[in-house]
């Protein structure tokens, strides 16, 4: 039985200690064996259903015996071995072993953070930031964009309603900036009102989050 294993499971170790990247943990027996028979399995399955094909994939597995499983189990024993020896070799070059697995624990917390701060403004009443100008034009016009861009994705929009926003003349950009100056007025008014009756009262109000798409 040839217990080789394909060479993406495999990343020389030269290659990464060269960049000094973690060891990615390796797959284990039952995931090689899906690998190799994902094909057949999502013909089985039927098309567009990952879930489908990881639920049979998932009995078909159990219903394996121990001598079918055993060529998979080796070449997990296998990659598993490599993958100590090269975590070893990491960590003797000064890895930090896990630190990949707590950035991205870091990056998610961030997420709910930045949601928990929002949830937080809405619940205490602070008035919200108002569009600029310029953005008052993109709501405006993000239909007619995403016909003519052929797409509904932001970065797409957002370049193409920043080029367009700075070919106008400043005519024709003053509807939106009056529109935005009035905004402004009321939502400074708001939080002075805001603040007066308590708001506030733990600090200065906090700025919102930037827009989403910026003004290319």
């Amino acid at each position: 039985q040839d217990l080789s294993l394909p060479s993406a499971w495999l990343p020389s170790c030269a290659h990464r200690m060269a960049e000094l990247s973690e060891p990615t943990r390796p797959q284990s027996s039952y995931w090689i064996w899906l690998s190799e028979n994902r094909a057949d399995l999502t013909k089985e399955a039927g098309p567009g259903s990952v879930a489908l094909v990881a639920k049979l994939g998932g009995q078909k597995w159990k219903a394996m015996s121990d001598v079918a499983k055993k060529p998979f189990e080796a070449k997990a024993a296998v990659a598993k071995q490599e993958y100590e020896k090269n975590m070893a070799e990491f960590v003797a070059a000064g890895g930090v072993k896990g630190k990949r697995k707590a950035e991205k624990a870091a990056k998610k917390t961030g997420g709910e953070s930045k949601k928990a701060k929002k949830d937080a403004r809405a619940a205490s009443g602070q008035p919200k930031r108002p569009p600029s100008g310029y953005w008052l034009y993109v709501t405006e016009k993000r239909e007619s964009f995403e016909k003519e861009a052929g797409s509904k994705k932001g970065p797409v929009i957002a370049k193409m309603a920043g080029a367009k926003w700075k070919a106008m003349s400043d005519a024709q950009k003053k509807p939106y900036e009056d529109q935005a100056k009035k905004a402004r007025d009321e939502y400074t008014k708001a939080v002075a009102e805001w603040k007066a009756s308590g708001g506030g009262a733990g600090g200065e109000a906090e700025e919102e989050d930037g827009e989403e798409e910026e003004e290319e």
